[in-house]
């Protein structure tokens, strides 16, 4: 067998391949015959993007499997939204964005379940405060004076859920949170004029209003919605050098 070569990043085209299949045995054999072709230099580490934590611990034990690479050792496996942050670090700059973005999902569950208790009475709000308001845990507490966890689960519930709608919106629709910013309560649309938001969905916006203005001055305008139209220009600027932080 012929001697193995190690990849250097001059010796990588950049570009993108995009390989559709249905079956996950598949991708996971491209995926490890890339690995095998460019084999990375000692202590180097090979980056991945997964959808989900789930994915992550799967795609470990699969590169490790015999079939595969026979070890899984010396990867970075990062969610879309933690990339997406440490692009825009290494393009905008460390020291002008937080290491860590207070629109993170985690960040947000429990500013979530601090401020959703306090909307009040805000007609745009009805179909959250309802969700809350018909609680079953929280009717049999009253009656029989459990603890006040059990009042809280479907607060947590929703807070969850909603962290999980507005991470998912900064990765893929940085234009809605964009206008919602702005006060225009509308779903932009490729190619094709906006919408306005449909009324049982308005609380989506107001929320997202509610959320930056709970965050001091300094902090409202470091979301990936805030930033990424100021990564795209900068990163044209760039020409063909690489920030450090950006695999090659």
């Amino acid at each position: 067998m012929a001697p193995r070569t190690f990849s250097d990043s001059r010796d990588l085209n950049p570009g993108m391949s995009i390989i559709h299949s249905n079956r996950m045995a598949s991708l996971r054999q491209v995926a490890v015959s890339w690995i095998r072709a460019h084999p990375l230099r000692v202590l180097d580490t090979e980056q991945f993007i997964v959808q989900s934590s789930g994915m992550a611990q799967w795609l470990k034990l699969a590169l490790a499997a015999d079939d595969g690479c026979g070890i899984s050792a010396g990867l970075d496996l990062q969610l879309p939204g933690r990339f997406v942050w440490t692009a825009y670090r290494s393009v905008l700059g460390d020291d002008t964005i937080p290491e860590t973005s207070p629109y993170d999902r985690d960040r947000l569950v429990w500013r979530l379940f601090r401020l959703l208790p306090g909307l009040g009475s805000d007609p745009v709000f009805a179909p959250l405060i309802r969700f809350i308001a018909n609680d079953p845990d929280q009717n049999q507490s009253r009656k029989h004076d459990l603890s006040q966890d059990r009042d809280q689960r479907r607060l947590s519930q929703l807070s969850v859920c909603l962290a999980d709608l507005y991470d998912q919106y900064q990765v893929y629709r940085a234009d809605w949170l964009e206008d919602w910013a702005a006060g225009r309560d509308r779903l932009s649309r490729i190619g094709k004029p906006p919408v306005a938001i449909p009324r049982e969905h308005a609380w989506q916006a107001e929320l997202w209003r509610r959320l930056r203005a709970d965050l001091p001055e300094s902090l409202r305008r470091v979301s990936r919605s805030d930033l990424h139209q100021r990564f795209l220009r900068e990163a044209k600027a760039l020409e063909h050098r690489r920030p450090a932080g950006i695999p090659p």
